[in-house]
């Protein structure tokens, strides 16, 4: 693993270009992730391309707005002694709009409308701070997992208000997005960017750019020269109106275009709003770039004549940077010879643009599995650098996808020693941390399984435990069951089983508890409780005495108490009740059992005294002792 600055992880490559990469980064400071852009090792030490790096940084870093990439950082790394500029960037979760000109669906008239918007806001804001971008093109285009447009790359930008650059006339862009001003190395200003914006509206709506061309100079000659088809006539479902709007963006004269990205962005919206053009109510602009050059006895000439004019003027200035378009950035005269480009991490179509644009082709050698390239994507070129006769081929193989391995089984084992051993594989990891009774920090499940193939570079999520939160018991004591259910909710516990128990507290309110308050326990432990019950006591009537057994039972079946008669005494149902346990007028519980001695009906009453009265009550004896009582059989 590469380490920027004591900072950023570089890890899985998201592609690269002519004089660099750039890399999915990790910043370990604030955990993010972010795009790194480093130059290509062999060109580390050149001071023009040292200066783009500088240029860019600055150029993004003063700009600040939704649809533009911003820069985060910028450094130069000496861990391996030599120094490495770097530039660290928002990381866009997308893909490219050559991408998705490549491999998507044709994009309808609206939507093309709707990116071209998003660009063109981008441009408004860079414009507003001095910046022109100079390469609007669709690969310098993103478009996010959820549709928004991020404008990047300001590598070749210019700030307008920087009087200390001076003009070259070395050709900065791409042959086919090139402003006329821009391809004869002139002075651009917002304008050229209204073009280059133009072009690529161009080819969202009619699925090519509006010139074509086997050369570069080919391409410059027909931007300076040649009146581009209106988009309508590749797709039908492109209306005038339409058709309008992209033409005057690409007028060859910088005067008749749009004056701005916001006029252009006004036109649109007018567009999608069904209203009228914006750029209709213009004054009409000047008749060319150069009609300043043209004055006095000159002025009358016609229309034709100064046409005639600009036209040779336009080509001799051509012809004299025609070689410049070849020494971009080297300052070599073209020998025949070209630079061979760095096409790995290229989509193969990204890849034959790349070597058009220096008179090469790509012939694809192979196919097969790639480690560290996505399907598609070119893994390997021959040959890998240098220079290569005009019209020779690079041979390129394509992977077909990263070899599948085996996943590794990191189930129980410590978080950072689980994510050490997938990524030493070459997957990625995410982490989803989960309460549990397990030891904190193990891994408790993976997906993709341990055992299971997958191609490298597989992301694959792991749910480590974490300890669960302890809740405390709250007390209890005293409330009711509705209140002690609502207050054990309020901290995740639940309401466990209700014992009644005998209390003097008062009825229905907890006595009793289990865990105690205080306790620390689980969230969802049910907490079991004790309450008191309501005692309820009734008075035997002092007048049972002297009624019949039925009478009696009667009576005292009413107040909630039960009758049993003393053993050898009589169940008949006119026996007459002598005494009782617990005594006539005694308070007792309700259900409680009273015991009464009976005689039958008819027999002579006991002296006072004697053993068969049974005093004031108590059971009788038997003659083998007392006999218990037995419940009174009902008719």
């Amino acid at each position: 693993m590469t380490l920027l600055g004591g900072r950023y992880e570089l890890r899985s490559l998201l592609g690269s270009g002519g004089m660099g990469e750039v890399h999915l980064g990790h910043d370990r400071r604030l955990g993010r992730s972010v795009a790194v852009k480093t130059l290509r090792a062999d060109l580390s030490h050149e001071p023009g391309l040292q200066e783009r790096f500088r240029r860019e940084a600055q150029s993004t870093a003063s700009l600040n707005h939704p649809a533009i990439a911003a820069v985060y950082d910028t450094g130069e790394d000496t861990t391996y002694g030599t120094g490495t500029p770097y530039l660290v960037m928002e990381y866009v979760d997308g893909v490219t709009l050559l991408e998705a000109l490549d491999s998507g669906p044709p994009l309808t008239v609206q939507r093309a409308l709707e990116v071209t918007a998003g660009v063109l806001r981008a441009l408004a804001h860079s414009h507003q701070h001095g910046i022109v971008h100079r390469d609007i093109k669709p690969a310098n285009v993103m478009l996010t997992s959820t549709g928004e447009v991020k404008v990047m790359d300001f590598g070749i930008a210019r700030d307008t208000r920087d009087v200390g650059m001076t003009q070259t006339s070395v050709v900065m862009g791409t042959a086919q997005y090139l402003s006329p001003e821009q391809a004869m190395g002139q002075e651009i200003g917002v304008r050229s960017d209204v073009y280059s914006t133009g072009c690529l509206l161009y080819e969202l709506l009619a699925f090519r750019t509006p010139f074509t061309g086997e050369t570069p100079m080919s391409l410059m000659y027909q931007h300076t020269q040649e009146t581009p088809s209106p988009p309508s006539v590749y797709n039908p479902e492109v209306g005038p109106r339409v058709d309008a709007i992209v033409l005057r963006a690409l007028e060859k004269d910088p005067a008749h275009r749009h004056q701005s990205a916001e006029r252009m962005l006004a036109d649109i919206e007018a567009y999608l709003r069904a209203e009228p053009l914006v750029s209709r109510a213009e004054s009409p602009p000047m008749e060319g770039d150069f009609a300043d050059d043209f004055s006095g006895p000159e002025a009358g000439r016609s229309r034709g004549g100064g046409a005639a004019l600009i036209t040779a003027g336009v080509a001799v200035v051509i012809m004299a940077l025609v070689l410049g378009w070849f020494m971009i950035e080297r300052g070599t005269a073209d020998d025949g010879k070209a630079d061979v480009p760095n096409l790995v991490g290229r989509t193969l179509e990204e890849a034959r643009r790349a070597a058009d644009n220096v008179d090469l082709t790509v012939t694809v050698d192979r196919r097969e599995p790639c480690a560290d390239q996505p399907k598609d994507h070119i893994c390997e070129q021959s040959p890998k650098e240098g220079e290569l006769a005009k019209g020779e081929a690079i041979s390129v193989a394509i992977s077909t996808g990263a070899p599948k391995v085996e996943v590794p089984d990191v189930t129980d084992k410590d978080e950072d020693d689980a994510s050490r051993i997938l990524e030493d594989k070459g997957f990625k990891v995410t982490v989803r941390h989960v309460d549990s009774h397990e030891d904190p920090g193990s891994v408790l499940s993976q997906e993709p399984g341990g055992g299971e193939e997958a191609e490298k570079g597989t992301e694959v999520a792991l749910r480590v435990a974490r300890a669960a939160a302890k809740a405390t018991v709250p007390d209890l004591n005293g409330v009711t069951t509705d209140e002690a259910g609502k207050l054990l909710a309020a901290r995740g516990l639940e309401l466990g089983s209700t014992t009644a128990v005998e209390s003097s507290r008062e009825s229905g309110t907890v006595v009793g508890q289990s865990p105690t308050a205080g306790e620390e326990v689980e969230p969802g432990t049910a907490i079991d409780v004790k309450v008191a019950k309501t005692v309820r006591t009734v008075r035997i009537p002092t007048d049972i005495v002297g009624k019949t057994l039925a009478e009696v039972h009667d009576e005292l079946s009413a107040l909630g108490l039960q009758v049993s008669v003393a053993g050898g005494h009589s169940r008949a149902t006119d026996a007459v009740v002598m005494s009782s346990t617990p005594q006539a007028g005694s308070e007792v519980e309700v259900g409680s059992t009273v015991v009464v001695v009976t005689e039958d009906a008819g027999t002579d009453q006991p002296e006072e005294g004697t053993a068969s009265g049974g005093g004031t009550g108590g059971n009788s004896r038997g003659p083998d002792g007392p006999e218990p009582p037995l419940p009174l059989p009902l008719p």
